[in-house]
């Protein structure tokens, strides 16, 4: 960025002086803000602008001059329709690894590489009221959330950094990390933190992309079986969540930039409102840049993949609810499932974390069914363990969620019939898909809370299943059609757990369709102050009404 760091931080404290004062020029604004950054405010903003697509048709001035300042920063990294291919690929970043559902054609794309450039851009935004979207590994499906089709995309894939403090065991990580980037880092000093379960998932603001390693060399898999990118502002759900609670309820602090350019720490003693808030709060409330959370001593672990034929699907639902009564109590152990009746297979990936070398007993329900592979066996890390699992190939793909508690009925078994009765539905699409995730909760996940803080989400002190109901297929025509299914599914689970009177109305946000009403969903009182915490530290409302991706406070 052009002129002195000095500059900049005046710039960025007087930009909220800029935007409460009372209504003015908007080009003054703008011409004072330019001066102070030493851009040459006599150049009309129109020069500056990027050349639109058919998906963007320039009408926005705002649009035109938000980009254009950008594109004034020889020091920042600003892509536009002009530059082609290269634009291609970063507005369908992961390309391969998201679903086409979540593209969008941005007017311009600013991937900033430090917090200042952050600073710089939320500010500048402010005062534009230009729309934008953000986005780290772009792992959500739905469209808008990591995307926009008009402003500006906010990419942090170049915020980059695993900082481990040995003193303090804790490790500061930048939003454009991936899994991956963050374990394999962590392997030298045998430190574990409690994050994502597939190592190409990002771990910024809005759900960010992956996709599964492929046996074809350049392929990437898409993956429609494992929402979990947003990990720290969406609660999240880590293998190592049964011993050491969710990613969010471990985290100690929060860099955040603000809609007025301010950088804050949000942590268990400053700004400890918007600390709690933060851990299952989504995009709400700020920019986040780096998260410092706690680490965990971890060397080798035991696991795999072991695979059944789907006539095993009323076993398998048996299965689950043994674990959890009795296998799950030993807190090492962690699965996640994958139910594919379309394709008459599940898969469920098994994780010990500790250095045994024979199978442990937690799995022992699992074992009695007979199966057609297993590939568990010790592993000198978890990224190694976790850097291999089945494929989906699936261009397009979406899910929605439903929550119900463990019983001694046969209720998980008649919700997974439900459910592959539903699948026949997909039969009329082309290349229809259906994946259920059911994902067994302890209660030493809910309990965890109590150690941390607190957190947003108002959970059940229970063993609960979260049902994530994944849907792939192929042609953008059909698109009505299946979120219409998943719509229906969700539904019927519902009211199926109602009548059995173990439903639960808690929604988890990584899993849920647009529409789900997943903040209010974490209790009224909750809901209530996040909507004051919003106001406190987004008196503007820009991350409401200028980021309209995610699920809002409304």
């Amino acid at each position: 960025m052009q002129g002195p760091t000095s500059t900049l931080f005046l710039v960025i404290a007087t930009l909220s002086c800029l935007v409460n004062a009372a209504p003015q020029d908007l080009s003054f604004r703008v011409r004072a803000y330019l001066q102070s950054q030493g851009v040459n405010a006599s150049v009309p903003s129109t020069a500056y602008a990027p050349q639109t697509n058919g998906a963007n048709r320039g009408g926005d001035l705002n649009i035109a001059l938000t980009c254009g300042i950008l594109n004034a920063y020889r020091d920042i990294n600003l892509v536009t329709p002009r530059d082609g291919q290269i634009y291609t690929v970063q507005a369908q970043q992961h390309c391969l690894e998201r679903s086409p559902t979540a593209w969008g054609h941005p007017n311009c794309i600013f991937e900033p590489s430090t917090t200042r450039e952050v600073q710089f851009f939320v500010g500048l935004l402010g005062i534009t009221g230009t729309t934008y979207a953000i986005r780290s590994g772009g792992h959500s499906p739905f469209k808008g959330f990591a995307s926009t089709d008009r402003g500006v995309l906010l990419s942090m894939h170049k915020m980059k950094g695993v900082d481990y403090d040995a003193q303090s065991e804790t490790v500061r990580l930048a939003m454009g990390n991936t899994w991956g980037e963050v374990y394999g880092n962590l392997t030298q000093y045998n430190r574990i933190v409690v994050g994502g379960r597939l190592p190409d998932v990002g771990m910024a603001l809005v759900s960010g992309g992956m996709c599964r390693p492929s046996r074809y060399p350049g392929l990437c898999i898409p993956d429609i079986s494992q929402t979990q990118a947003n990990a720290f502002s969406a609660g999240g759900l880590s293998h190592y969540s049964n011993e050491k609670g969710f990613a969010g309820d471990n985290v100690v602090n929060f860099e955040m930039v603000l809609a007025d350019g301010r950088l804050i720490n949000a942590n268990a003693t400053s700004n400890s409102d918007l600390w709690w808030a933060m851990k299952a709060g989504q995009n709400n409330f700020g920019v986040t840049t780096h998260i410092t959370t706690k680490a965990y001593p971890m060397g080798a672990v035991w696991g795999g993949i072991r695979v059944w034929n789907s006539s095993q699907i009323d076993a398998i639902s048996e299965a689950f609810a043994e674990y959890q009564r009795e296998g799950q109590l030993d807190t090492k152990s962690s699965i996640i499932p994958d139910l594919v009746p379309t394709n008459g297979t599940i898969f469920i990936t098994l994780v010990y974390f500790a250095p045994v070398t024979t199978r442990p007993k937690s799995f022992d329900a699992f074992y009695r069914i007979p199966a057609i592979s297993d590939d568990s066996r010790p592993h000198p890390n978890f990224l190694d363990l976790i850097s291999v699992g089945p494929a989906q190939v699936v261009p397009r793909f979406s899910y929605g969620f439903s929550n119900l508690y463990l019983d001694n009925s046969t209720t998980y078994r008649d919700v997974m019939r439900l459910c592959a009765q539903q699948s026949e539905k997909m039969k009329r699409v082309n290349g229809g898909t259906q994946v259920l995730i059911p994902q067994p909760i302890s209660k030493s996940m809910v309990d965890y809370a109590s150690q941390s803080g607190g957190r947003p989400q108002t959970l059940q002190p229970r063993a609960q299943l979260w049902m994530n109901m994944s849907w792939g297929w192929n042609l953008a025509k059909d698109d009505a059609y299946v979120y219409a299914l998943i719509k229906e599914t969700y539904e019927k689970v519902d009211r199926l757990t109602k009548s059995r009177g173990v439903y639960d109305p808690y929604i988890f946000l990584n899993d849920a369709l647009p529409g789900q009403k997943v903040l209010r969903s974490y209790g009224a009182e909750s809901f209530a102050r996040m909507q004051g915490i919003s106001r406190k530290y987004d008196p503007t409302q820009m991350f409401q009404k200028q980021v309209p991706g995610g699920f809002k406070l409304d």
